[in-house]
């Protein structure tokens, strides 16, 4: 059962790589944004790390949905090709951690889209959802990862 949390949030200023394709398939621009974060040392203890899935996967040619892997921005700094900044909107969500691999993740989606917001009558604002990834997956076997996903509401 879906428990969610309801949090207003301000904006959340983020450097960007885009990948286009596949949402299981975005290795790449995570390893360029995180070579390009360690080798400017721009990680920190504070540093939050998110993905923004632009495009519901299910209406969306696949080599067409869009993907951003960010990180927090707290300082400025020159950006090299491919890495952008953006600014994830602020305002009204509801969040759900996901427990698991994020092969999984489709699954909680589906649970959130197709039940806890029928059976609530909730409406969408017209903003990307997102997921802020807790802890590293580097380290973490796959069954311990946490993802918190944020739904935009009215």
């Amino acid at each position: 059962m879906l428990n969610p949390q309801i949090l207003n949030i301000e904006p959340i200023e983020v450097l960007c790589v885009r990948h286009t394709g596949a949402y299981t398939k975005c290795a790449p621009a995570w390893e360029k944004l995180m070579t390009f974060a360690y080798a400017n040392n721009i990680v920190n203890k504070n540093t939050r790390i998110f993905g923004i899935g632009y495009d519901n996967p299910h209406i969306v040619e696949e080599s067409k949905l869009r993907y951003d892997a960010c990180i927090t921005k707290d300082t400025n700094i020159a950006l090299e090709e491919g890495i952008t900044e953006t600014s994830i909107n602020g305002g009204k969500y509801a969040t759900f951690l996901h427990k698991g691999s994020y092969e999984t993740l489709c699954d909680t989606y589906n649970e959130i889209f197709a039940v806890w917001m029928v059976e609530n009558q909730i409406n969408l604002r017209d903003t990307p959802p997102f997921e802020e990834y807790l802890n590293d997956p580097k380290t973490t076997k796959p069954e311990d990862l946490e993802t918190l996903i944020y739904i935009p509401i009215l």
